[in-house]
């Protein structure tokens, strides 16, 4: 569906709603020619009663009988035709929408963050089809025909129209106050189950935790609180339906017998004959018939159309797709970020304002700084899943909006913090679930994670079913899987947001192996990470302290001016690899590098190039004796910078 998205959800609603017209004006013929046939019944019995019984004529009758069958037969012939038709409009609606709200349903927590929950796309679609398919539209179509039933009577006698009209507005009121009287608990009904059901999902989700510390009971009385007000919700609607559908059923059954009776009077007074009275009871009862199927399906008529309100509501929302004639070509050479400001969805505060860097191909840029600082805020606007508030972010100096989507999709690979698979195999997980990846692709990506070994130790190899969000899987085992879909296709630009979280030292040293390949194929790699070994590849970093680009330059002199008492990063696992080598010494920078560390302090800022290429100075023996020393925590380093330059 991706080209299909280059039109706005918007845009594929009012189309999805145009096409309607047309099935609706051949259904509403079909309606038309449906209410025609059904005056076949009081014709029927006024020719009975009027001819047949007075000429006592057998072949009269015969003759009658047979050609009212034959109308009752045709007339149940358009009707299961218009059923058959109704239900392929509802389904031919749904199949036009279905992909496009599903990417919209996908995308709305980077639209609109926590409150992604009160919008649920395909469920609302879904009412929406389900309507379409019931009996609800064919009673609508029927509405058109009762001021004509009426006109039958008022020809017949218009005493009878006159209080046929009177009982028929008193349904219509009556359909009104239900309207009125059930809007807000319809409403109030879809949030507090849409909110049973996000809770239902989150409890699921976090299974394992609710089990080990048994979370379970409190979970169910929270759950159970939630979902009794979401049974008093139900119950009073069905209470307003039961009440309204009693009182549409006994006015209806009263009007016949009050047609039937004011007719028989009329007959006495030989204002009409015994055949019309019949008659005007059976017209009468058929146009009231859509009055009360309209009443009885007003609860489904009222969700559909406050779900189809909502569908408005959303799509007017939703970004609108960029229309572009010629798009971008693949970058391959340089990540410029300037001066961007990035508001989380849902949010009016910027977490992220006045970041800039610029990064080539072949660098590896680690980002820094303590938790909740921005880092995973930054690295979703590189990759394009939340937009800039201010500033931009452009590939080969063009902005990342001037990419279409599929040159996005193969140029950039992500590997987020939280880590989900989706229930397939392994190979459709690596493989992104493209339908055209070929087997070599998805060989190539795990060698280069280093996890095609890993792979095949299972005995399916890359067959193994990974089941519901990789729950067959180790954390490890998920995250090493999660870095061989980034790397899938060759991207330009692969981001990883804390590679490493779940890594053993194996695979924080194929981690690292697998950064090196990418720089030297002429990639961009940017690391978020709090432990050091992450960035043991990389040769830029980028510190980031309250939302601020606090430092940015070479690996050894950010990190000497950050950390003068803590030696670089250690490789890991240098015991098991031939490949390590000793630790360089950070050395401690000049006074320049010193004075823009202490500046950003007090002011977060970009380190100036003067600032960045400032000539270094030997350690002291103090510091030597920490050289290799790992760092471990941001926050705590630090406090130890604080300690050394207040002694």
């Amino acid at each position: 569906m991706k080209n299909g998205m280059r039109n706005s959800a918007e845009v594929q609603l009012r189309t999805a709603l145009r096409t309607l017209r047309k099935p609706l004006i051949g259904i509403s013929a079909i309606s038309c020619l449906g209410n025609v046939l059904m005056l076949t019944g009081p014709i029927f019995m006024m020719l009975v009663y009027n001819k047949v019984l007075s000429s006592k004529s057998l072949p009269t009758l015969v003759a009658l009988s047979l050609l009212a069958l034959l109308l009752y037969a045709f007339y149940g012939l358009l009707e299961g035709l218009r059923g058959k038709l109704m239900a392929r409009v509802g389904i031919t609606f749904d199949h036009r929408l279905a992909p496009t709200l599903f990417e919209a349903t996908l995308k709305l927590p980077l639209h609109f963050g926590p409150h992604a929950r009160n919008h649920d796309p395909l469920q609302d679609l879904a009412s929406i089809r389900n309507y379409l398919m019931g009996p609800g539209p064919a009673a609508l179509l029927d509405l058109p025909w009762m001021p004509i039933y009426f006109a039958i009577l008022f020809l017949v006698n218009p005493i009878l129209f006159l209080a046929a009209g009177a009982g028929a507005l008193f349904l219509v009121i009556l359909s009104l106050i239900n309207e009125y009287a059930t809007k807000g608990t319809i409403k109030s009904a879809n949030q507090v189950h849409s909110a049973t059901m996000t809770l239902l999902l989150d409890a699921r989700r976090n299974s394992e935790a609710a089990a080990a510390m048994s979370m379970g009971d409190d979970l169910c009385k929270r759950w159970g609180s939630s979902y009794v007000n979401s049974i008093s919700h139900a119950r009073n609607l069905a209470d307003h339906a039961s009440v309204f559908g009693a009182i549409s059923k006994t006015v209806r059954h009263v009007l016949q017998s009050a047609m039937l009776a004011l007719g028989a009077y009329l007959v006495i007074e030989t204002q009409m004959s015994p055949g019309a009275m019949i008659a005007s009871s059976v017209i009468l009862a058929r146009a009231l018939t859509p009055i009360d199927q309209v009443i009885g399906n007003w609860r489904s008529t009222s969700a559909a159309w406050q779900a189809l309100r909502r569908l408005r509501v959303l799509t007017s929302k939703l970004p609108k797709a960029a229309q572009q004639k010629h798009g971008m070509p693949r970058p391959h050479h340089a990540l410029s970020v300037r001066d961007v400001a990035i508001v989380p969805p849902g949010a009016a505060i910027a977490t992220v304002a006045g970041v800039s860097f610029e990064i080539e191909a072949g660098d590896a840029l680690g980002i820094i700084g303590p938790s909740g600082c921005g880092k995973s805020t930054l690295v979703r606007a590189l990759v394009g899943a939340w937009p800039t508030a201010r500033g931009e972010v452009r590939f080969d100096n063009a902005l990342i909006g001037q990419y279409s989507p599929d040159a996005l999709a193969d140029a950039i690979g992500h590997l987020p913090q939280s880590i989900e698979l989706f229930d397939g195999t392994i190979a459709e997980n690596i493989a992104r679930f493209r339908k055209d990846a070929t087997t070599e692709q998805v060989v190539e990506a795990a060698r280069l994670a280093g996890v095609h070994d890993m792979i095949l130790a299972f005995p399916l190899g890359y067959d193994t079913p990974v089941g519901e969000g990789g729950a067959t899987l180790s954390g490890g085992q998920r995250q090493r899987i999660g870095l061989a879909r980034a790397l899938f296709g060759n991207p330009f630009l692969i981001v990883l947001d804390e590679p490493n979280s779940n890594l053993d030292p194996l695979g924080e040293q194929s981690l690292n192996d697998a950064i090196h390949q990418m720089r030297q194929a002429g990639k961009i790699v940017v690391i978020v990470a709090h432990r050091p070994s992450a960035i043991f590849a990389a040769n830029k970093i980028l510190s980031v302290r309250a939302g601020r680009a606090e430092m940015f330059g070479p690996k050894e002199q950010v990190l000497a001016a950050l950390f003068p008492r803590i030696g670089q990063p250690h490789k890991p696992s240098q015991a098991a690899s031939p490949q390590s080598g000793s630790v360089t010494p950070i050395t401690q920078p000049g006074p320049a590098a010193t004075t823009g560390a202490t500046a950003s302090e007090a002011h977060p800022a970009p380190l100036t190039h003067s600032e960045a290429d400032a000539p270094a100075t030997a350690l002291s023996s103090r510091a030597d004796s920490l050289a290799a020393a790992t760092v471990t925590n941001l926050d705590a380093t630090r406090v130890q910078r604080s300690n050394g330059h207040a002694s």
